[in-house]
């Protein structure tokens, strides 16, 4: 057995633990991570270490702890905690009669989102015994951080940080979180992949499931996908990350959008998606009576094509007009949630043809490069969207997460750095 024959048994085995599609996260990261478990375990060869993880269910969850990308900060993207907070106070702060809410977070990594949700509660004045929160994440490492609520200033980002005051408390190590919040969240270990998973509760009306479904191969993310609609109330929220994809062409739980595209924020659809449009973009159509046909699935190409970069990059035109940069990203973000990406993308690239250059475009361009696995020209996209705003907080910090997935840590830490000024910038309004 060579070294690429064990590294391929491997990988098997971390997919079929985790779900982890290798390529989603870079080859370098399995390899390091495998690299740093061999050298603890004395050993100097991949095949050896392939059999030890075969035999010790202990070593396997070693590695997996290795694997997690656990990278995470307190109300990481604002627009899903803004529409929460509407969310809650309509269905619960005005209608007091109804059962306590019931909230999931998963993954949780170290706890700075479910943390993220009580303190969101906090501020719209939901009592503790309104509402009840668990946390799951497959590491117990990070469940076991978690638990600590003790957080570095590197968890606190952005302008805003008048929260940490008031829930957060000095530590030697950073903040810790105030012992009454802590204690609001009930932690566990475990994974979405294991059907059992939380079969004792009842169906919970929000669920953040953000930035999970993207790392994951096909198989793993239909068994997600059927874990989430198995713990979702019938008229749950689901709230997933940018770069997520809902369910499989042709192939249900059926969502629909529940707020402003950046909340990213799902109801169950009560049909299929719409029938496929034209690729080119078309303003979208008027609403119709009748109830929507069933979905043409959109062959996903093998080989997403590559967006070409210029040699030099070309100098920013006009800017284009706010309505119709705003209704090409509501189409985009329609056609991407009707599992039809493919056409999304060729509507932005449609759009920028010619002298026509949006920053907000190529980002959404970005995005959508990364739903369908194209990672280079998704970073291209984020790349063009920064020349033309070098204060585009979003495409900032995408680049730092794919630098970071390439290992290249100072990289990562100045598209940090410049996302966290640009943010700055914005809040003071200068």
């Amino acid at each position: 057995m060579t070294s690429t024959d064990a590294m391929r048994r491997i990988e098997a085995m971390l997919a079929g633990r985790i779900g982890l599609d290798p390529a989603s996260v870079g080859s370098n990261l399995v390899a390091r991570a495998v690299r740093l478990r061999m050298i603890d375990r004395g050993l100097a060869q991949a095949e050896p270490y392939a059999e030890l993880l075969e035999r010790s269910e202990h070593e396997l969850q070693s590695l997996v702890e290795e694997v997690v990308i656990p990278e995470s900060w307190f109300f990481r993207d604002e627009a899903p905690f803004v529409h929460l907070r509407e969310h809650v106070r309509a269905g619960w702060i005005a209608r007091p009669e109804r059962p306590p809410l019931r909230l999931l977070s998963i993954p949780c990594a170290g706890g700075e989102e479910p943390y993220s949700l009580v303190i969101a509660l906090a501020e719209v004045g939901l009592p503790p015994d309104r509402y009840r929160l668990d946390a799951v994440d497959v590491s117990a490492r990070q469940v076991e951080a978690a638990r600590r609520g003790v957080y570095s200033a590197n968890a606190f980002r952005g302008g805003d940080l008048a929260y940490r005051g008031r829930f957060f408390r000095r530590h030697p190590r950073g903040f810790e979180i105030d012992p009454a919040l802590r204690s609001r969240v009930r932690f566990h270990v475990g994974s979405i992949l294991d059907r059992a998973l939380l079969g004792h509760e009842a169906p919970y009306d929000v669920i953040f499931c953000r930035n999970l479904l993207i790392y994951l191969d096909a198989a793993a993310k239909a068994a997600a996908m059927a874990t989430l609609d198995r713990l979702l109330a019938a008229d749950g929220l689901l709230v997933i990350g940018h770069a997520d994809r809902l369910g499989m062409p042709g192939r249900g739980p059926y969502f629909a959008p529940a707020a402003e595209p950046r909340a990213f924020a799902y109801r169950r659809a009560l049909s299929l998606p719409a029938p496929a449009r034209p690729a080119a973009f078309l303003p979208p159509p008027p609403p119709s009576p009748t109830t929507s046909r069933p979905a043409r699935p959109v062959p996903r190409p093998s080989a997403p094509a590559e967006p070409p970069a210029p040699a030099e990059p070309p100098a920013p035109p006009p800017a284009l007009a706010g309505e119709e940069v705003e209704s090409l990203l509501a189409r985009a973000t329609e056609l991407a949630n009707a599992n039809r990406a493919d056409e999304a993308i060729a509507a932005c690239t449609e759009y920028l043809k010619g002298p026509r250059r949006s920053a907000a475009v190529y980002a959404m361009l970005g995005v959508l490069y990364q739903s369908v696995g194209n990672r280079r020209g998704a970073e291209d996209a984020f790349k063009k969207a920064v020349y033309l705003d070098p204060d585009h907080d979003e495409a900032l910090l995408a680049l730092a997460l794919i630098a970071d997935r390439r290992g290249e840590a100072a990289e990562a830490a100045g598209h940090r750095r410049r996302a966290e000024r640009a943010r700055l910038k914005k809040k003071g309004g200068s």
